[in-house]
Parts: C-alpha cells; structure tokens; sequence
C-alpha cells in the first residue's frame, strides 16, 4: 500500500515540477529580452507607420536606466534586429521618475537614448535621500550623472534644502 501512495505522489508530482519550470523559463526569457516596456491604465495606441506608442492614464514606462510615471506618454521607437528600442520619449502631466535613489517630478519631460539624457519642465523637483532641490527646468545627463537645475527667470530661485543629520 506506501508503494501504490509513494508511486502515486511522484506521478502527480512530475506534472507540477514541469508546469513549473516552463513558468520560470518564460519569465527569465521575458525579462532578458525586454529593455524596456510601456503600460497604461486608459488607452495604449499603437501607430506602426509612424513607429510610436501613444499611452493614456497611469502611465508607466520602464528601461533599464529608471522607470517614469505620468498622466499621457508618446514613446517613439526605432527596430533593430526584430526588437522595438524606445528612442524618444516624452511624458506629460505629473511627471515622476525614479532613478536609483533619486526621484525627479516636474509637469514635462522627454527623455532621448542617443544621448541618456532627461530634460523636466515646469515645477522641478529632485529628491534624494539628503536633500530636495526645486527649480523650472533639471537636464539629467545619466550616464555622466550631472545635473542642472534652472530657474524660470532672473526673479525666480533655485532652492536646495539639506537635511541635517547628512551624515549619520
């Protein structure tokens, strides 16, 4: 009898053991042949003549450099060897990124990969751990890891606030 029940446990076991590994071998595929990727919660258009992605409400785009909310996002694309590889993206409207343990916020932003470089407008902000810096206008350069932050106008500041146990 705890042969027929051994026997019968490792049959029904075997089935599980392979659903699982074709479960784990699509997901490690999935994520090595995804760059990046666009979601949306409204609307996602796709316009192949033109080669981009028009996506609309709780938008989230994702590369591997940082991951971008927003209201509205295009996302142009360009296609190299059967992959779509976002070249040009812009966000609009309650903009966030998070870049390593950075988080920038503005009310536009376009993001290039020819040169990995971020450009917000209207109402920036950078948050990092130790400090929050306000401005109208931030350039992230990522791969030089620079920033510069603008005012509007002469008349308008470019505030920096440093917490105080920076180092602890």
């Amino acid at each position: 009898m705890m042969v027929k029940l051994y026997l019968w446990g490792k049959l029904n076991l075997l089935p599980k053991i392979k659903i699982l590994y074709l479960f784990l071998c699509l997901i490690i595929f999935s994520n090595a042949n995804s760059e990046s990727y666009v979601k949306a919660g409204e609307s996602l258009i796709w316009d192949s003549e033109n080669k981009n992605y028009t996506a609309n409400g709780d938008v989230e785009f994702s590369n591997d450099k940082f991951i971008a909310f927003a209201d509205k996002m295009i996302a142009f694309y360009i296609e190299e060897n059967d992959e779509e590889i976002f070249t040009i993206v812009e966000l609009f409207e309650n903009v966030v990124i998070e870049f390593k343990d950075e988080i920038f916020k503005g009310n536009y932003a376009i993001y290039t990969r020819e040169d990995n470089i971020i450009k917000l407008t209207g109402e920036v902000s950078i948050k990092s751990p130790t400090r929050l810096l306000t401005g109208n206008e931030l350039i992230a350069d990522i791969d030089n890891n620079k920033r510069i932050l603008n005012s509007a106008n002469k008349e308008s500041l470019v505030e920096v606030l440093l917490e105080n146990n920076a180092n602890d």
